[in-house]
């Protein structure tokens, strides 16, 4: 599966949709690219040997995305904001929508973030039928179409009468993935953790409570994640990637 990840608006959810939804599950069998000029967020996952691969293309080299495509089975482009234009254009002056299976649309709840997933669906869609969305940081206590009103109320501009359960995923709101991010882990990798509820209380009785304190908390932590990847990433995964 080749997918594209693409909002024509920076700071919606797509390098986590990227790198814990669509290639974490399976994460050896992943090449991620990374168009990104100035945060190269994933660039840390590649140098732990997290991914298959993670390649990093700077707005020149966008036009490599052609040979990544073709050598690769399976790949997730994320797009930085600094080069949504930049990627735009290549994809159709190369025609490398022609070598993308998929384009996945994430969006967190503003007005921008709904108003430019309409945008970015518009400009994508007579280039690449299979488009997916991602409605990033719901919260379940208010409806779907609330939260997402901007974007639910345009819908028909887009000549979508109604997403199915089969075109959108939805991504918790959690500090799992950020405290995932910032010791460059995946969700999933964390989740699979030893048992240091075990090993906590060994150290319990060796009377050594600092120890026991730093496992039971690496402990929480394990859990955390776990009911992440039941909850939320792996119901999304399944959708996104089906």
């Amino acid at each position: 599966m080749r997918v594209l990840v693409f909002n024509s608006k920076g700071g919606c959810g797509k390098s986590t949709v990227t790198r814990e939804i669509l290639a974490g599950p399976h994460a050896s069998n992943y090449v991620v690219v990374e168009i990104d000029d100035l945060n190269q967020t994933q660039t840390g996952y590649g140098e732990k040997g997290i991914f298959k691969k993670v390649e990093l293309l700077k707005r020149e080299e966008i036009p490599n995305l052609l040979m990544l495509l073709n050598e690769h089975d399976n790949v997730v482009v994320d797009v930085g904001a600094d080069n949504i234009t930049a990627t735009l254009d290549a994809m159709l002056n190369y025609n490398l929508f022609d070598d993308i299976d998929r384009v996945v649309i994430p969006m967190k709840s503003g007005r921008t973030d709904c108003e430019n997933a309409l945008l970015t669906y518009e400009s994508i869609y007579p280039h690449c039928k299979d488009i997916k969305f991602v409605f990033v940081e719901r919260d379940d206590s208010e409806p779907l179409e609330e939260q997402y009103s901007v974007f639910f109320k345009n819908l028909q501009r887009i000549k979508i009468d109604k997403l199915n359960d089969k075109n959108f995923a939805t991504i918790a709101s959690s500090d799992a993935f950020i405290d995932a991010q910032d010791s460059r882990e995946l969700v999933v990798d964390i989740a699979k953790g030893p048992d240091y509820k075990a090993q906590a209380l060994k150290a319990k009785e060796e009377n050594d409570m600092a120890s026991f304190k730093e496992l039971m908390s690496k402990e929480l932590r394990k859990r955390t994640a776990a009911i992440l990847v039941e909850k939320t990433i792996t119901p999304a995964h399944k959708v996104l990637m089906g």
